[in-house]
């Protein structure tokens, strides 16, 4: 025992002539202490030159860090999806060849025929591509974008509404697949993203989700909210009801009829509600009746907006349905945005946060804001030293280099953090 108390007191003895010698100015260092000598200043320089290259091109040229990849791809789009699911503790997808194939196609359908919604003109539905490409599904899903720049941002997007967020951690899925077409839509350059979900028929009937997502004038639109249907089909607009009856039952909206299109100062609505005697599409502050088509129930109009009124988070537009018989509907049919990073506009945690697997197995997350944290805390380092110095010293310095060569290393670390 007591030979263990001295070399125990030994040990401090050396730790704290240490912790002097590297922080202290004292006659034994020169009055310089050690964190604060030049070589030493050189070699912080060095390690913070050596994160910011890691920050920037780690993430691209080592393994399994593809999440930080911008790029619309097909690899992108899944990473991004399965990152969301593992961060949920979910199952991650496997990507299914013939489910690849069925979006592909749609992707390239909606490009040829210039189209965005889940039937396609001709009556084709996602459910006809995938049995198409020969997949026996018991769950089937589909989300879909267009007019988005970057794969974060289609992820973040399809994030923010319900109806695709619940395809993207539906624990019924286990396979996946993404179709990208590049071309031009409403006449400007863009690329369709299809992102099909199924998992394997059991001899079960099958069950299928699906929901569309646009990113249009620097506006995130993300819609309509899903519709659960039975045996693979998706309900399409009833154009040939013969004139005007009483109505009793309650309005109901046909959420994969829903059109909405981007307009000078306004958004163009277009949908259609069954049961309904009239119609009103709201955002914000914004409210506007919708207008029947003749005796149909096809309904569409026009809702007004100004950018400067929608939050930060975005607004809702809602579509209230009604009729004298029977309760109003009230739904919300997407999220219209400013904008905005991906982090900034998550409306759900899930997928917040980026990770990059270094050679496959060593997980950082949200490596770019680590590095940052770092320099901070360097920055508070390093003036603490510096202050330590002066009081020590009453407010002078031996090495006068010493305090330029300092300030130089700090506002090096600042310029790194921000740019």
């Amino acid at each position: 025992m007591v030979s263990f108390k001295r070399r125990l007191k030994k040990h401090l003895r050396v730790a704290r002539r240490h912790a002097k010698d590297h922080f202290i100015p004292h006659k034994g260092n020169n009055h310089h202490p050690h964190v604060l000598k030049h070589h030493v200043l050189v070699g912080y320089s060095i390690i913070l030159i050596l994160l910011k290259v890691i920050a920037v091109i780690g993430p691209i040229a080592l393994p399994s860090s593809s999440l930080y990849s911008s790029a619309i791809t097909e690899k992108n789009i899944i990473d991004l999806t399965n990152q969301t699911r593992e961060n949920l503790n979910l199952s991650k997808l496997k990507e299914n060849d013939r489910l690849t194939k069925a979006a592909a196609a749609k992707a390239a359908d909606m490009l040829k025929n210039q189209y965005f919604a889940h039937t396609s003109p001709s009556g084709v539905t996602p459910w006809d591509w995938v049995r198409g490409a020969g997949y026996d599904y018991r769950y089937g899903g589909e989300n879909l974008a267009v007019h988005f720049e970057e794969a974060e941002d289609v992820e973040a997007g399809w994030l923010a509404s319900a109806s695709h967020r619940a395809n993207i951690v539906n624990q019924n899925y286990t396979e996946i697949g993404v179709g990208v077409a590049n071309g031009f839509f409403e006449s400007v350059p863009t690329t369709f993203v299809v992102q099909m979900f199924g998992a394997p028929a059991v001899g079960s009937a099958p069950v299928a989700v699906a929901s569309g997502t646009r990113n249009t004038n620097r506006l995130i639109i993300s819609a309509p909210s899903n519709q659960s249907l039975e045996s693979g089909t998706v309900a399409s607009a009833n154009t040939n009801e013969e004139g005007p009856k009483k109505i009793s039952e309650p309005p109901v909206i046909n959420e994969p009829s829903v059109v909405v299109k981007p307009l000078p100062g306004a958004y163009g609505v277009r949908l259609e509600v069954k049961n309904a005697e009239n119609v009103t599409a709201s955002l914000g502050e914004e409210q506007s009746p919708l207008a029947r088509a003749g005796t149909s129930d096809i309904w569409s109009g026009e809702v007004k907006y100004r950018r400067e009124t929608l939050g930060a988070a975005g607004e809702p537009l809602i579509v209230t349905a009604a009729n004298s018989d029977a309760p109003a509907l009230t739904k919300q049919l997407m999220v219209v945005a400013p904008s905005s990073s991906t982090q900034q506009f998550y409306i759900f945690d899930e997928g917040a946060e980026k990770f990059a697997k270094f050679f496959g197995f060593l997980k950082i997350g949200n490596l770019d804001d680590k590095v940052r944290q770092f320099y901070i805390g360097f920055i508070v380092f390093l003036g603490a030293a510096l202050l330590l110095n002066f009081f020590v010293l009453k407010f002078r310095l031996r090495h006068p280099s010493v305090l330029k060569h300092t300030a130089a290393v700090m506002g090096l670390a600042l310029f790194l953090m921000v740019v």
